[in-house]
């Protein structure tokens, strides 16, 4: 039987632009923006130099990759693009993305509050679910519109005041216009209901430079625009997610045992290589109960081991009246030697 056609009546909230923030932005201006449009322009999230290394990084690797979808199921083939460039494993390839990304303070203050739990900041409580580049041919099509949540479908069900699943950061590593296939966003879709899809002429095209990055809740309508240029157009995604949710890759596979040992106890926490400790928890992603991190050789200490930087904001990133040190979740060596969440708190 088929099933009726959800009328469609919802409408764009009128933005004809996103905002525009830098690093240097206060987070209640960022998130002015996001609560009003489901997304935000950072400018110069990386620098020329930087844009420039990361592509020379990523071009021998881009050479390899066949163009078009890899996936079996023909929809998705469309979807990824049958003349788009898709390359993961940027951990193992890429400095600029480990140094530069993965470890970026300003990434880690918005993902913080965008999977805060009940008004407290988490800076433990997302994982990196996908890094991969998104390098759009001359004469790909738009893609399909669409939410980024729907990888996690139990969240279509919640519906739009449901938490945050996934948040992604497009860092453009070429210019990106109307007519190169800039990211299209229909502002204030987040807000809608989830069998509201709108359609293309309601969106607004992501224009930004090298180095910007396009900042989208998964619970806004986008899809990459049609390249109608004789030029790649360029850039990286790169998304968290919630870290009671699988991730989209499957880091500790993909990332050598070596790179993951070299990295900063936040980076190793978001690749998986670190146990997770969403509050409300006793822990996931433990060996015995315990820190991963103890099983994998990284830690030595029978304690949750964290560093500094890992879990704490730096002060002109201190929201909502909380104070980075209020917020850094980190853990007490004198802690119990059988670990569990210094942040477990009963579900009432």
């Amino acid at each position: 039987m088929n099933k009726e056609k959800v009328p469609q009546t919802a409408v764009p909230n009128g933005r004809t632009e996103l905002g525009q923030v830098t690093s240097a932005t206060a987070l209640d201006e960022v998130f002015q923006y996001w609560e009003e449009d489901g997304a935000v322009i950072i400018k110069g999230l990386l620098t020329p130099d930087q844009v420039e290394q990361l592509n020379q990084e990523m071009d021998p690797i881009l050479q390899k990759v066949a163009i078009g979808g890899h996936a079996s199921d023909v929809r998705l083939q469309n979807f990824h693009g049958m003349n788009t460039k898709r390359a993961g494993d940027l951990t193992n390839n890429s400095a600029i993305f480990r140094d530069h990304l993965l470890d970026n303070d300003f990434i880690h203050a918005i993902s913080g509050r965008c999977f805060a739990y009940r008004g407290k900041l988490a800076q433990d409580a997302y994982w990196l679910s996908s890094a991969s580049t998104i390098h759009v041919g001359p004469g790909q099509k738009a893609q399909t519109l669409h939410r980024d949540l729907g990888a996690y479908p139990i969240f279509l069900m919640v519906g739009k005041d449901g938490p945050e699943a996934q948040i992604n950061f497009l860092v453009a590593t070429t210019d990106f216009t109307e007519a190169n296939g800039a990211t299209r966003i229909i502002p204030g879709s987040h807000k809608w209901e989830f069998n509201q899809h709108g359609d293309r002429d309601m969106t607004i095209a992501a224009e930004m430079k090298a180095g910007d990055c396009l900042l989208i809740s998964g619970k806004v309508v986008h899809g990459t625009g049609e390249n109608k240029t004789d030029q790649e157009r360029g850039c990286l995604a790169v998304t968290f997610c919630a870290n009671f949710l699988a991730p989209e890759e499957a880091h500790p596979f993909i990332v050598s045992m070596d790179t993951a040992k070299k990295l900063p106890v936040r980076s190793q926490r978001c690749l998986g290589f670190r146990s997770q400790w969403p509050r409300s928890s006793p822990g996931l992603w433990t060996k015995d109960y315990s820190e991963l991190a103890l099983h994998l050789g990284i830690d030595k200490l029978n304690i949750r081991s964290v560093d500094e930087k890992a879990f704490s904001l730096p002060k002109t990133y201190s929201c909502d009246g909380l104070s980075a040190k209020e917020n850094s979740g980190v853990h007490d060596e004198a802690a119990e030697l059988k670990i569990k969440s210094p942040e477990f708190e009963d579900i009432p």
